[in-house]
């Protein structure tokens, strides 16, 4: 198969995630209500989801509640996919209320913009003919 006939996937997520790698307790509620504790690698986060990696296969809409103090992460999500990994599973969570996770290169990004913008703004205290127009 040639390189041209293979597409590329393109990134379908709203946030970027950030590598982390942390070992985090996480708690596991299963459709029937039952409840499992287990130790779980923090893989990656964003704002709306998170990464896991367990020794151990989660289901499917599992309920998973974890809290990384460290790095001010957490919450409650539902597990949107399991794939098997060399020695475990890669377990995808999403988090409908959010993670805590602030991407600070975003947050850069868009308070600089925002300062370029301002810049722009005529005052009512400056008088318009010392404005600089670009």
């Amino acid at each position: 198969m040639s390189f041209s006939r293979i597409q590329r996937k393109t990134e379908r997520r709203r946030y970027s995630r950030k590598a982390v790698g942390g070992m985090v307790p996480i708690l596991c509620e299963s459709e029937e209500g039952q409840e499992s504790r287990y130790q779980a690698r923090l893989v990656d986060v964003s704002a709306s989801g998170a990464k896991l990696w367990l020794p151990v296969r989660l289901p499917t809409r599992t309920i998973v509640t974890f809290n990384c103090s460290d790095l001010g992460v957490g919450g409650r999500g539902t597990v949107r996919y399991c794939n098997a990994t060399k020695g475990g599973y890669e377990i995808g969570l999403e988090m409908g209320n959010g993670t805590g996770w602030r991407d600070q290169n975003a947050d850069l990004r868009n308070l600089a913009a925002a300062l370029k913008e301002a810049e722009f703004v005529p005052s009512e205290n400056v008088p318009r003919n010392i404005i600089k127009k670009p």
